[in-house]
């Protein structure tokens, strides 16, 4: 199965660099309106949307592309929208679903995604939303602007997902330059991405694993609702096993390693007013060898604790010496609100 990995705006764009980096096998990217240069994203897959047109590499670019607010940015993707299906219809070719990062706080992410999530939508690819919330630093001016740009993203996002997991970048907020951290939360963030990709990837899946659409499935209510992802990972092996090709594979405390996932969720939230729970475990081939090798039995029972109607737990492999267990609580809209606005 292939996937449609597309980054929207500044962060969005910085993200899909950082999953690029962890790795994003065969599946397809583009990113739109970078801010700076891509390490990981091809030049080939870089796009510019200004207020006189939507242009590839290469392209002579003409217009302005620092909209004044998010309905800016939202009308010229409307008004090049043709550019935007034909972009897609060639590169839709055995695609199965579809993975839009953005900043929920920015001004042409929030704009242009819903735009994107509808011709998706259209195309029948599936969608999942991977948005960041901005640092909540104080009530003034500039953070209620970019609580409006979160409003205007979730309330038209809503329209054409129900796939939706959140990041809170409040969780880098107590660094004394909250910017020098946003790689490392990238990368973070890129590392359960690719865990939510290994269930798609014949190479490391198993007949235990959930793919992007299950997982999509898993994460959505009818409602509608948002996800919340927590990740531990492991050495599988002490140092020297790193080196010395011999010897077995240790004994997972996974107690642990599920007090640390919920530890290190994207935001802040309350496990146990979960409507749903899904994990993903990473573990390398010699685990699903040797019956009872890891602990799932801890796993499904933290889940049934917190959400005993609804959890899931896929399983797929990993090269690495790692054992990585990454989480996803589902919650409801209203459950989560209070960190989606500002102030009055």
């Amino acid at each position: 199965m292939v996937g449609f990995l597309i980054g929207a705006g500044h962060a969005g764009s910085a993200l899909l660099d950082a999953i690029c980096k962890q790795g994003a096998g065969k599946n397809l990217r583009i990113a739109i309106n970078q801010r700076v240069a891509l390490k990981h994203v091809r030049m080939k897959e870089q796009y510019l949307l200004t207020d006189k047109g939507f242009f590839g590499s290469g392209d002579n670019e003409v217009g302005r592309r620092d909209f004044a607010d998010t309905t800016a940015s939202a009308s010229a993707m409307d008004s090049y929208d043709a550019s935007l299906l034909k972009l897609l219809n060639d590169n839709i070719k055995d695609v199965d679903f579809a993975i839009l990062f953005l900043g929920l706080g920015g001004i042409t992410g929030p704009g242009i995604s819903p735009i994107i999530a509808r011709i998706l939508g259209d195309l029948d690819i599936p969608v999942m939303v991977f948005g960041v919330l901005p640092a909540r630093t104080g009530t003034g001016a500039d953070t209620q602007a970019q609580y409006r740009n979160v409003g205007y993203a979730v309330e038209h996002l809503r329209k054409y997902t129900d796939a939706f997991i959140l990041m809170d970048n409040q969780r880098i907020a107590y660094t004394s330059n909250i910017e020098s951290a946003y790689p490392q939360f990238n990368q973070y963030a890129a590392a359960v991405i690719s865990d939510i990709l290994s269930g798609s990837d014949p190479k490391v899946s198993t007949a235990s694993s959930l793919s992007v659409r299950e997982i999509m499935s898993c994460i959505s209510l009818p409602e509608g609702g948002f996800s919340v992802f927590g990740r531990a990972s492991v050495l599988s092996k002490d140092l020297p096993g790193y080196f010395i090709p011999i010897g077995g594979h240790k004994p997972i405390d996974v107690p642990t390693l599920i007090g640390v996932a919920v530890e290190k969720q994207s935001m802040e939230a309350d496990t146990k007013a979960a409507r749903k729970s899904t994990a993903l475990l990473r573990v390398p081939p010699w685990y699903m060898k040797k019956e009872n090798a890891i602990d799932t039995g801890s796993i499904e029972r933290f889940q049934h604790e917190n959400s005993p109607s609804d959890h899931y737990l896929g399983i797929s492999l990993t090269k690495k010496r790692l054992v990585t267990l990454t989480m996803l609580f589902t919650y409801q809209y209203g459950d989560l609100s209070e960190f989606l606005t500002v102030g009055p």
